[in-house]
């Protein structure tokens, strides 16, 4: 039964890829070129039928050359390919008053949320200028009726005045808290520089916003005194929000810090030199806090408010840069990167708080990439993730990657660029926001990327940036 059911999964799977594929050539071969009308921006996405482009296609699941010719390469960790290609579905971030042609322009830099009623939450910014001309906005996906919709203006929400910080990166995660409310807090452009700003009664540091999905509201519900997080986690049993503070002291300086929101208050800051690198934290089924502490991993007790280094230590100067929820079988799974340099050094591991104990597994992709952000699936069977954040998935195809647990096998699931570039004028450059859906049929992630080189404005640079865009991944039964 089991075998009949997944045989016609398949062949719907196959029919569907024939559909869209010729429907999708029709409309890119019709298409005009893609342009901002006035001043509204993104343009027009290529084949979009009410701003949503829906794709699969066989495309996916080819090799690029350069992929084919490093996995050949002494030490690269081996990966095979899925068998049928995911469907796509994918939507630019609208509504944006100018293309922000800054250099970076507008990008997406940390995690997103899938709530408890199945919508998803994504964020971007203008990379603008902190003082006056920061630009952030919060959108919302629906699975149900698929329309990506901006639900709140940051910085209409903080009001600043005159020389008062304006908020033009979401670079800390959003979060669903217990009453259902979403919460997310914004950040400077430059990491490390809190102590070098001007900060005022009416912007005092970095504002934790919580909205309503019920009612649409937003308010600030409270602030991390003279600095800013790039980095939160929720412990969402106990309704605690933890932060990495960067900045206060000097360029170099990081603090863990514990916002109860129930209580709307901090409970708990660190000395401002116990955090080594900021970019992440992880958190146990127990409450435990992890993070990347001197000379190693570092626990914080939530019960005696106290930190402490465990036994555990990442090779070289590597520090943790993603993290999982931890596992029904005790294990928190991650990637690496080396202090202060996103490039291609990232490592698989996985860390069981019980016992102590980190083992590496070998590298993410490939011979390491950057990888921020990973996914433990709800049946725990496999991690998922996108190597490449920085604009660097353009030049191994984003990928997207299955880590099956049992086994330690790697499976691309699908090779998203070429085909989605050449068929939409979308350039998925990689990213910083992904999660899964509560059935683990979906990956949801929040891309930064470029128009392609003959829709591409002058000023927009072919760097994975400038150009943001959401997609759901439809994993296929038969991959999962």
């Amino acid at each position: 039964m089991k075998r009949t059911k997944q045989h016609l999964l398949n062949k719907w799977h196959v029919l569907l890829a024939v559909v869209l594929t010729v429907q999708l050539a029709a409309a890119l071969h019709a298409a005009e070129p893609a342009q901002p009308v006035g001043n509204n921006w993104p343009p027009a996405l290529i084949g979009a039928v009410n701003e949503v482009v829906m794709l699969t296609t066989d495309e996916f699941l080819k090799v690029p050359e350069a992929v084919e010719a490093a996995r050949a390469k002494e030490g690269a960790t081996p990966f095979v390919v899925a068998k049928t290609a995911p469907l796509i579905e994918l939507s630019y971030h609208r509504q944006l008053p100018d293309a922000a042609l800054n250099g970076t322009g507008w990008s997406a830099w940390g995690d997103i949320c899938v709530a408890s009623d199945g919508k998803v939450y994504s964020g971007i910014g203008d990379h603008g200028d902190n003082v006056g001309q920061g630009r952030s906005y919060i959108y919302c996906w629906d699975p149900a009726t698929k329309v990506l919709k901006q639900v709140v203006d940051v910085n209409a929400v903080a009001k600043p005045g005159p020389g008062d910080v304006t908020w033009s990166k979401v670079h800390a995660g959003i979060i669903e808290g217990k009453n259902g409310k979403i919460y997310f807090s914004c950040t400077l452009n430059d990491g490390g520089q809190s102590f070098n700003t001007k900060w005022t009664p009416n912007v005092p540091g970095g504002q934790i916003f919580e909205y309503d999905p019920k009612s649409g509201r937003t308010a600030i519900v409270g602030h991390f005194s003279g600095e800013v997080t790039p980095t939160t986690l929720l412990d969402r049993e106990r309704n605690i929000l933890y932060a990495n503070l960067e900045g206060k002291t000097g360029p170099k300086d990081v603090a863990l810090a514990a916002f109860d929101l129930d209580k709307q208050e901090v409970i708990y800051r660190s000395a401002h030199d116990a955090v080594i690198a900021s970019r992440n934290v992880a958190l146990g089924r127990d409450g435990s806090v992890y993070f990347n502490g001197k000379d190693g991993l570092w626990k914080y007790n939530p019960q005696t408010k106290t930190i402490a280094p465990t036994r555990s230590v990442l090779p070289n100067n590597f520090s943790m840069r993603s993290s999982t929820r931890e596992s029904a079988e005790g294990y928190i799974y991650g990637t690496t990167m080396i202090h202060g340099n996103p490039g291609p050094t990232g490592l698989f591991f996985r860390y069981a708080p019980k016992t102590d104990k980190l083992d590496i597994l070998g590298h993410d992709f490939l011979s390491g990439d950057y990888t921020t952000v990973s996914v433990l699936s709800p049946d725990e069977h496999f991690v998922y993730y996108l190597p490449g954040a920085h604009g660097g998935a353009i030049t191994i195809g984003t990928p997207v990657v299955q880590y099956e647990i049992a086994s330690g096998r790697q499976k691309v699931l699908g090779f998203l660029k070429d085909a989605v570039e050449k068929t939409t004028g979308y350039v998925p450059g990689g990213t910083y926001g992904m999660k899964i859906s509560g059935d683990g049929s979906t990956l949801y992630v929040n891309f930064n990327g470029h128009a392609r080189d003959d829709l591409r404005l002058e000023k927009m640079t072919p760097i994975g940036f400038g150009l943001t865009a959401f997609a759901a991944i439809h994993i296929p039964a038969s991959e999962r």
